[in-house]
C-alpha cells in the first residue's frame, strides 16, 4: 500500500525502469543485432539513467529544502 505522506510519488524511478528496459530488451529480443545499433542502445540507456539521476537529485533536494539559511528571511526588529 502506498504511503499517504507523499501524495506525489517519485518519478525518477521510472527513468531507471525505462533505462533497464532500453538496455536489456533489445539485446534479449534481437541477439544478432548490429554492433552499431548495440552502441546506440547503450548510449540511449545511459542517457536515460543520467536523466534519472538528475531528476532524483532534484527530487531529493526539493524534499530536504535549502541546505543553509542565508539570513535574508530573518525579521530584525
Amino acid at each position: 500500500m502506498a504511503s499517504t505522506k507523499d501524495p506525489q510519488g517519485s518519478t525518477a524511478v521510472w527513468y531507471f525502469v525505462a533505462a533497464v528496459f532500453v538496455l536489456v530488451l533489445p539485446n534479449l529480443l534481437f541477439p544478432d543485432v548490429n554492433l552499431v545499433l548495440r552502441i546506440v542502445i547503450l548510449v540511449a540507456g545511459v542517457a536515460l539513467m543520467a536523466v534519472g539521476f538528475v531528476h532524483l537529485r532534484r527530487e531529493t533536494s526539493a524534499k530536504t529544502g535549502p541546505a543553509e539559511d542565508d539570513g535574508s528571511s530573518r525579521d530584525d526588529t
